[in-house]
């Protein structure tokens, strides 16, 4: 339905890239938000009311006034409204900033993790870290060889070969040593992610028996009561050379 915000827009990305359309520019428009088409319902635009058959040019004047002050009080409320909606939506966008900050953060120091554990991966596993490979590999997706894939091939979009081959490549070139590296990089990759909520984080629990933080030692501050003081050196006193005197 045309509105007097729409304007003509064209698609740059995606499987319709090149088509043209109609899009609504207002966020509020009264036609497209339902809330603000009920708000419009409800608060109208004020109307003047129709001149009577007979009416004085005093009557004329005042009912003229009486609209434009009705008006006048109509475009004031609409103002006010506004720059509560521009007050809500900017405080809603520095919260989504907020929390977007800190989605970021959240994210390098899962990928930072992730690095620890497959850097501190021991030659072979202990019964308890045996199990939760287990659970990681019970609960892996099917798409799990997409990040690895991604990660053998150097971010290479170009790559002739499946993520099969790409991951089967590396298996090849892995040492003895190194497979079980590869063997925690294949489970853990599609848990770097910050999980959904109630789901668990299979790479905090991997963390925990993998590569576990060590303590923090905080070391008690000292108000210096302790230290020796320093002790004043005492001056020699100079021994007096007295002069003979001459017989």
């Amino acid at each position: 339905m045309p509105c007097e915000a729409a304007k003509p827009a064209i698609v740059v990305y995606g499987k319709q890239l090149g088509r043209k359309l109609t899009v609504c520019t207002d966020k509020h428009c009264p036609v497209h938000d339902p809330q603000a088409a009920a708000e419009a319902a409800a608060h109208p635009v004020p109307t003047m009311a129709p001149a009577p058959e007979i009416e004085t040019e005093e009557e004329a004047a005042q009912r003229e006034a009486d609209h434009e002050q009705r008006m006048a009080k109509y475009k004031a409320e609409q103002e006010r409204k506004e720059e509560e909606r521009k007050a809500e939506f900017d405080r809603q966008q520095r919260e989504y900033e907020a929390e977007q900050a800190n989605r970021d953060k959240q994210r390098k120091a899962r990928v930072a993790t992730f690095e620890r554990i497959i850097e501190h991966a021991p030659a072979s596993f202990s019964p308890a870290q045996m199990r939760v490979f287990l659970r990681l590999l019970i609960h892996l997706d099917y798409s799990f060889l997409e990040e690895v894939a991604s990660h053998f091939a150097s971010g290479d979009e170009n790559a002739q070969q499946s993520d099969d081959e790409i991951v089967l490549a590396a298996l090849d070139g892995t040492a003895d040593e190194k497979l079980t590296c590869l063997a925690l990089r294949l489970v853990l990759s599609d848990h770097v992610g910050i999980p959904h909520e109630n789901q668990p984080d299979f790479l905090t629990e991997a963390e925990q028996v993998f590569a576990p933080r060590k303590p923090k030692v905080v070391r008690a501050k000292t108000d210096g009561s302790n230290k020796p003081k320093p002790t004043a050196a005492k001056a020699t006193p100079k021994k007096e050379t007295t002069r003979k005197k001459a017989a």
